[in-house]
This record gives C-alpha cells, sequence and structure tokens, in this order.
C-alpha cells in the first residue's frame, strides 16, 4: 500500500465521524426541540407590524408583531416553549448556522442566494417592496438615481438598491428605526423597505411618503421561515402549521392585529 492511499484511508477515519455526527444532529433536530421543551427564534424585532418591541401593562418590554404568533403557533403545534432571541438582520443566518437559534422569522424572503445557505418553509406573506422618502420630486425608483438611498444591511431591499441604483450611493445600517432617523434628518433622499412597515413609520411620521413601485413590484418574493439545512423533519412540522394557519385565515387575523398594536405606539 503506498503512501497515498495510507493518507486517503486516514483521512477517511477522521472525516467520517465529523460528517456522522452533522448528520445525526440535523436528523434528531425535531426530537432534540421536544426533549429540551422549547424553541428559539431568531428575529430582528425593528420591523413592525412583522417584529416589533411593546411595552406592557407592567412595564415589561415583549417583542410581538405577525411573525411573533406565527412563531408561537409553530412551538404550540410541537408542544414546546418560544424563547425569542433578538439580533440584527444581518446576523440571522449565521445565528441559525451556529444552533444559535432553531428557526428564523423576520419577514425574510426566500432569495435563490439565501437557499443557498438555508432552507426554507413555504410562503406565508407576501408584500411589496416600496419607497419611504421626504422628497415629492421622487416618483419611482428612476428618480432614486445620482441620490443616497438607505436599506438595511442583509435584506432583500440591499440587493435591489445595488441591482438598480448603480449610480446612487447606497448607505446600509443594521435597523430600520435607526434609517427612518437618517431619512428624517435628510442624511438619506429615501430607504427601501416593504410596503407595511413603510405604512408603520409613515403614520408616526405623516410628513413621509410612501411611493408604489412598478420596478420593485416585479421583485415580490414573499415571506418564509427559515431553518439550518437538513432538517427535514423540523420543516415539514413548521410547513404543517403555516398550511393549518393559511387555511383557518390566521394569517391575515394575525396581521391586522398586529398592525392594529403597532398604531398604538404611533398615536
Amino acid at each position: 500500500m503506498n503512501l497515498n492511499k495510507i493518507l486517503n484511508r486516514l483521512l477517511l477515519i477522521l472525516i467520517l465521524p465529523i460528517f456522522l455526527i452533522s448528520c445525526n444532529s440535523n436528523e434528531n433536530k425535531l426530537e432534540s426541540i421536544k426533549e429540551k421543551g422549547e424553541i428559539t427564534l431568531g428575529t430582528s424585532a425593528d420591523y413592525p407590524p412583522y417584529e416589533f418591541p411593546f411595552i406592557d401593562k407592567n412595564g415589561n418590554e415583549q417583542i410581538v408583531g405577525f411573525d411573533i404568533e406565527i412563531a408561537k403557533e409553530i412551538a404550540k403545534d410541537l408542544g414546546v416553549e418560544l424563547v425569542i432571541k433578538n439580533l440584527d438582520f444581518s446576523g440571522l443566518l449565521d445565528a441559525l448556522n451556529s444552533n444559535n437559534v432553531d428557526f428564523i422569522l423576520s419577514g425574510i424572503s426566500p432569495t435563490e442566494e439565501r437557499r443557498q445557505s438555508i432552507d426554507f418553509s413555504e410562503i406565508y406573506y407576501t408584500a411589496q417592496h416600496v419607497i419611504l422618502t421626504l422628497n415629492n420630486n421622487i416618483k419611482s425608483i428612476n428618480d432614486l438615481n445620482n441620490l443616497t438611498v438607505g436599506v438595511q444591511l442583509g435584506s432583500i431591499q440591499d440587493r435591489l438598491a445595488h441591482e438598480y441604483l448603480k449610480n446612487s450611493e447606497i448607505k446600509t445600517l443594521l435597523r430600520i428605526p435607526e434609517l427612518v432617523l437618517e431619512l428624517l434628518s435628510k442624511k438619506v433622499d429615501a430607504i427601501l423597505m416593504e410596503m407595511p412597515v413603510a405604512l408603520q413609520y409613515q403614520k408616526k411620521n405623516p410628513e413621509l411618503t410612501v411611493i408604489n413601485d412598478k420596478i420593485l413590484n416585479n421583485e415580490v418574493a414573499g415571506s418564509a421561515v427559515g431553518i439550518k439545512k437538513g432538517q427535514e423533519d423540523l420543516l415539514a412540522e413548521i410547513n404543517k402549521t403555516i398550511s393549518r394557519l393559511i387555511k383557518e385565515g390566521k394569517i391575515n387575523e394575525f396581521f391586522n392585529e398586529s398592525i392594529k398594536i403597532s398604531e398604538k405606539l404611533n398615536k
């Protein structure tokens, strides 16, 4: 036996246990969650009505919203408690793949790029992308050329801005409230975001204008639940919950309730 064959066999002996442990970990994820009695959600709570902070009557801060209600239903169907971790949007995929969280909901679109690193559930909601601005001269995305445009780091709007606005300065920040402050202080000329979110910030700041754009509407991808690759059993259970919620009309109910809560905060 030559040296190369010996080295190849040694390499196989070293790699195989790691591979088997990884496969076993993924296959037993659903079982592990049930044994632990809890499932951990990763989200970025700066995106009303999807997820946002809310102070209850006792003065305690909670994370509430449309996505949170869906996450609660997933946990309920699994028979476990829901634990929520509030993270930066750009760090959600890494948190998932490093096992810091079990699943992610944060108005996340299942783009082809994201599908390369994680798996997604069925689409549970679809919303349009819009422009939020103070500038009355802006009527479409074409008017944003040569201007400064704000987007959330790692969002689908981040990709759209770099794709369609080659001559613009794209300013990326971690949190949506930071972007809105930049807009109100005229440090950016406009922000790209989803319509339900833009409408909530407009209600709080009536001087802002929401612009529906045909080009952006062609890029609608919908929102889905993200989980780590290879966890088919968990994904199947999540899809069952989503299917049930859609059939029962709960998706629209949760969305409308979350809008009402968000609007109360804006008063």
